[in-house]
């Protein structure tokens, strides 16, 4: 495949290598950010060496992440601020990584039940607080205050969706929060800290989340972990994906000191 005179590679061998097309490749040097090493004059023919193939590498890699070629050449030749630009990684890193444990409950087929320890990072949320007895009453206010909240705010996608917060001495006074992006401030905005929690990401109806919640405190109390007297549900999947309550999952996270 590398040429044995000059060590380099045709850009139809570039290109098979890395799975992408010529024209591609060619669309890189439109941006201005490749220069063939070697050019035919009487052919056109491109070749690259080691260091170009693997420029090429990390553009398309880059592309993949979501960055424009003109945010790549920005980033090459250092015409931008890099801070938000790993702010948008950041922000893309913490989105996968939210799929991907939702992903692995669906899949899950044992332990479904498992206590768990469990990191809840920072967040932005809108938030209002209101008295409800019936897991119709939540859904509807918390549906009713999603809206609300992304008309105004926009939505912190980096974060879970939406969730609900009360005292495990008074479950009917419920706190609804939205995630919002960072930099929002208003009334009935607020910055939550990040928080350790115990947790059961449980299958199954919301009718059922109070038995989960009080297993997990059973559970603290056997080991003596001290709570901090709030829960959490979190909602992974519901209405919004399944018609069957038994394919809802949700965190139930009781947070502790």
């Amino acid at each position: 495949m590398i040429k044995k005179e000059n060590n380099m590679m045709s850009i139809g061998e570039a290109a098979k290598a890395l799975n992408i097309s010529r024209r591609i490749i060619l669309n890189y040097e439109d941006k201005g950010l490749l220069v063939p090493d070697k050019k035919d004059g009487a052919t056109g023919n491109r070749y690259y060496t080691a260091d170009s193939v693997s420029r090429i590498r990390t553009i398309r890699v880059m592309q993949n992440l979501g960055l424009s070629l003109d945010e790549i050449y920005a980033y090459y030749n250092s015409l931008t601020d890099l801070t938000p630009l790993i702010s948008r990684l950041e922000t893309l890193r913490d989105e996968l990584n939210l799929n991907i444990e939702k992903l692995k409950e669906r899949v899950k087929n044992i332990n479904r039940n498992e206590i768990l320890t469990a990191h809840i990072p920072a967040q932005t949320v809108y938030q209002r607080t209101q008295r409800t007895s019936t897991v119709k009453e939540r859904s509807d206010l918390l549906r009713d205050f999603f809206l609300l909240a992304m008309r105004q705010y926009g939505s912190d996608t980096s974060r879970r969706m939406f969730f609900i917060e009360y005292p495990l001495d008074d479950p009917d006074l419920i706190t609804y929060r939205i995630a919002i992006p960072q930099a929002n401030q208003g009334e009935n905005i607020l910055d939550l800290p990040a928080e350790q929690a115990l947790c059961v990401f449980h299958h199954g109806s919301y009718e059922s989340l109070p038995a989960v919640r009080d297993q997990i405190i059973a559970y603290a109390k056997e080991q003596s972990i001290e709570l901090k007297g709030t829960c959490r549900h979190i909602y992974l999947e519901g209405p919004p994906q399944h018609k069957e309550p038994e394919k809802f999952i949700t965190q139930v996270a009781v947070l502790i000191q």
